[in-house]
């Protein structure tokens, strides 16, 4: 009787734990949102979305107009070309060294902080 509470106090903490990771990250997520301006947020779901119907119409179609054979391999490999491009416009934007990347933004925050403390 005693191992079965212990399993189930320990799924229980395990799930707890869980859970405190999803927050701590949704939090973060949040946080991290904050620091960009609103605009390239804005652009950054539109990319999204832009991406996820580019990725499911154009193979589709492709995949329905052409023949048995040459459709599935077509539409694998205009989905791998599709992916590489999206990958990269999305590093080169929003990536670590991206022109748009978190950390220049938190870099400036700290430089602004810094200086009206100094000022202070």
């Amino acid at each position: 009787m005693t191992v079965q509470k212990n399993r189930l106090t320990q799924q229980v903490e395990n799930t707890e734990k869980f859970f405190n990771y999803l927050l701590k990250k949704k939090k973060q997520n949040i946080q991290n949102s904050l620091i960009r301006p609103l605009y390239q947020e804005a652009l950054k779901s539109l990319f999204l979305v832009a991406i996820l119907l580019l990725d499911t119409l154009l193979p589709l179609e492709a995949y329905q107009s052409l023949i048995f054979p040459l459709n599935i391999i077509t539409t694998i490999i205009l989905l791998g070309v599709f992916l590489y491009i999206e990958i990269r416009v999305y590093n080169a934007l929003w990536g670590k060294d991206g022109r748009w990347a978190l950390e220049k933004y938190k870099k400036t925050i700290e430089t602004t902080t810094e200086e009206k403390t100094k000022v202070d």
